[in-house]
């Protein structure tokens, strides 16, 4: 039983260097893996402050929608639009309603800029005797200036018929 086995002197080390390409790939995959994660975090990091400011300056506006639902912005004159209120930087142009934190209204620890416009008054909507009713419209931009983020909105209030 002697067998003769041949081997091909061109063949020695293949081994090696094919497990050394195979690690080289798997090496270079890991790293660009790592890289991509690392900024998904850094996406996911900002994302979440930029979020955090934008529901801020959504409560803010809301909020100033509020007083003006109360009535604790008052119209001096019904035909002229007119800024009724604002916060520029942390400083308040007057006195707010409500309550307030230094002179100025805080939502979740964050004091949020903001300019509240009388707009003026027009035909209310449906469902509304145009004889009776006037729709007296606001606009309300919130905005965080730390992050850069601004929220506009525009709210009406329904009352009695303006006279011109």
């Amino acid at each position: 039983m002697n067998q003769t086995v041949f081997k091909k002197e061109t063949e020695k080390g293949m081994v090696t260097v094919i497990a050394l390409m195979i690690l080289v790939v798997l090496t270079l995959l890991g790293i660009m893996a790592t890289r991509n994660a690392t900024t998904d975090i850094r996406v996911a990091a900002n994302e979440v402050s930029y979020k955090r400011s934008f529901y801020i300056a959504e409560a803010g506006m809301s909020r100033e929608a509020l007083e003006v639902g109360r009535g604790n912005y008052a119209v001096t004159n019904i035909n002229t639009p007119t800024i009724l209120a604002s916060v520029t930087n942390g400083t308040p142009s007057g006195s707010l309603p409500g309550d307030c934190v230094g002179g100025v209204h805080v939502f979740g620890g964050v004091t949020y800029d903001f300019t509240l416009r009388y707009l003026g008054y027009f035909f209310p909507p449906t469902g509304y005797s145009i004889i009776h009713f006037s729709r007296y419209d606001y606009r309300i931009d919130a905005k965080i200036p730390t992050d850069n983020v601004q929220v506009a909105g525009r709210y009406y209030k329904i009352g009695p018929k303006a006279s011109h």
